[in-house]
């Protein structure tokens, strides 16, 4: 889910950047379109004049030139951003950007002819005569620029839609990953009760041997220090296995030759990376139904391999198997698969009885640190 969120947010970036890009490329096709026309307006037009015209004229008349395709380029952007020719479609838009462009051409007309007659009267002639041609450049200009104009805005409005489908994505996904956090820090604080009650009850029951009580304290401090330190993120499985051990010199304090316990871990399984407490609901459902159905002494034993690039941890214990009650599902066991599934994790947890033992084996994809 982590990798899922920052795709989205790697996805709502690149769109951000290309409306960036859009917006750079709508302004710079405009300024390439002004300087071809400023181009041919200086240098083709002078060339088919029947008379000469001092320098200062044609400078003149290219800087009006300028004004004038600014202004219109203005004006017809500010035409397009009103809210009606917006809601306009089809035919009705057609009609609307041609007679834009039209009037757009006959302004720009009418304005280069007045500056004609001011700075070259002699050449009023000439632009007369090519009025209609004039008009009709000028409106295929207008027509080329709105062209370009309303292809980059669909594509902004198709980029900044995307975009925001993306931003609600992610909202959805950074929702559903403090969601689940939430879930895995109540579930994860469910576990560790049922240990520290366990604990407890240990050092009330040897309180009249000063040898068992500093065992029981000192293992159960670091078991403590072990809760406190542990965040919610994968760890080797070496930490929980090093926690449940103090937590099972506690139980052993209390029941002495009641109790025999076994910790056997490979050293790649020790080094695999685990969830939180995924060992500790197995071993405090080891220890519950051992002293329920068998009698003492009790055997928990726990071992840690790799088996086929898997973890596989097994915790056994002495005594029979019971069915869950359907009204009364165990937490333990519940709580690890949730957490499991919460953490989208690949797992399986079977149960068999075989010679007078009941083994919980939970197997896991092989990650090491």
């Amino acid at each position: 889910m982590l990798a899922e969120t920052a795709e989205l947010e790697a996805t709502a970036a690149m769109a951000d950047d290309a409306a960036t890009d859009e917006r750079l490329l709508f302004w710079s096709t405009q300024a390439a379109l002004f300087v071809i026309v400023l181009f041919a307006v200086s240098t083709v037009f002078p060339r088919l004049r029947e008379h000469p015209i001092p320098g200062e004229s044609i400078v003149g008349l290219v800087a009006v030139r300028m004004v004038c395709l600014v202004g219109i380029a203005a004006l017809l952007w500010m035409t397009y951003r009103l809210p009606v020719i917006k809601r306009l479609g089809g035919l009705r838009l057609a009609a609307t950007v041609l007679t834009a462009c039209l009037a757009a051409a006959l302004v720009d007309l009418a304005i280069f002819r007045l500056t004609v007659w001011w700075l070259m009267p002699a050449s009023l002639g000439f632009v007369e005569r090519y009025s209609l041609v004039a008009v009709v450049g000028r409106t295929f200009v207008c027509l080329v620029w709105t062209a370009v104009y309303f292809l980059l805005e669909q594509r902004a409005s198709l980029r900044e839609k995307g975009r925001q489908a993306a931003a609600a994505e992610l909202r959805a996904a950074r929702a559903e990953v403090a969601l689940r956090e939430s879930e895995l820090e109540r579930l994860g604080q469910q576990v560790e009760p049922h240990f520290l009650f366990n604990a407890l009850s240990a050092v009330l029951a040897c309180r009249h041997d000063p040898d068992a009580v500093e065992v029981v304290t000192s293992a159960l401090s670091e078991y403590l220090r072990f809760c406190l330190s542990r965040g919610n993120k994968p760890e080797p499985l070496a930490h929980e296995l090093d926690a449940v051990e103090q937590l099972l010199d506690v139980q052993k304090a209390r029941l002495d030759e009641d109790l025999h316990c076994s910790v056997a871990s490979a050293p790649m399984a020790r080094r695999a990376e685990v969830p939180p407490l995924v060992l500790a609901p197995l071993v405090d459902n080891a220890l519950k139904y051992a002293s329920q159905t068998s009698a003492a002494p009790w055997k928990v034993a726990i071992t840690a391999r790799v088996a086929a690039d898997r973890l596989v941890i097994e915790v056994a214990n002495s005594g029979r198997w019971v069915e869950p009650d359907p009204a009364r599902p165990g937490s333990g066991l519940a709580n690890l698969r949730r957490r499991l599934e919460l953490c989208g994790i690949e797992h399986a947890l079977d149960f068999e009885t075989e010679h007078g033992l009941v083994t919980a084996r939970l197997s896991l994809p092989l990650v090491s640190a």
